[in-house]
């Protein structure tokens, strides 16, 4: 079975701040984002990557890269451009708590009824299409390395939507259990499309 290490980025200025925190956005990280992910590193120092890939934006970048500057086996880093957050449309970059106020119905979709949520209506990415782009980079890489340890950095939501799928969970329901926190890791076995799952959510 390939074995992915899935993390989420570090805590970031947006995040501080309370802004949605989507596909077309960055802030880079706060000194305890930088400190947890440092902590992991050195949790995952001896374990030889067979691949390291991380979306595009600069926080899944240098989060990655305080990962693999603890580890004591060169890794090849990609960035792949389908493991870039949901993008948010008209709401990055805003405050959570405005939008919530100002489009109570849509927020309550977005947070609980994916399948209901209407993405155009805010010019945003839908989760049907950021869940395509995103299992499509898992069976590609499981497929090339069938035995492979493969680290990956992404986002909160894509990694949410990404993992309870391969689970089985259906579109209604990826949100259920909330997102992982920053700096977290999640250990994931897939083959086939048969998934185990060693670790969910650990912080450090």
């Amino acid at each position: 079975m390939t074995t992915f290490y899935f993390v989420r980025h570090g805590k970031t200025e947006n995040n501080a701040k309370g802004l949605f925190n989507g596909g077309t956005v960055d802030s880079p990280l706060i000194p305890s984002g930088v400190e947890a992910t440092k902590r992991m590193g050195e949790h995952l120092k001896t374990l030889p990557f067979d691949l390291a890939l991380t979306s595009p934006q600069m926080r899944a970048q240098t989060t990655a890269k305080l990962i693999l500057d603890e580890n004591q086996h060169p890794t090849k880093v990609e960035i792949v451009e389908d493991l870039r957050e949901m993008r948010l449309g008209d709401w990055d970059g805003k405050k959570v708590d405005k939008i919530t106020e100002e489009y109570p119905e849509d927020i309550k979709n977005y947070r609980k009824r994916p399948d209901l949520f209407d993405a155009k209506k805010f010019h945003a990415e839908s989760y049907a299409d950021l869940i395509a782009r995103s299992t499509k980079v898992i069976k590609q890489v499981s497929d090339t390395y069938p035995d492979g340890k493969i680290l990956i950095v992404s986002h909160g939501i894509l990694l949410m939507a990404l993992l309870n799928t391969l689970k089985g969970s259906p579109l209604a329901k990826i949100r259920e259990g909330g997102i992982m926190d920053n700096s977290s890791l999640t250990i994931l076995n897939y083959a086939n499309g048969e998934v185990h799952i060693e670790d969910w959510g650990k912080s450090f």
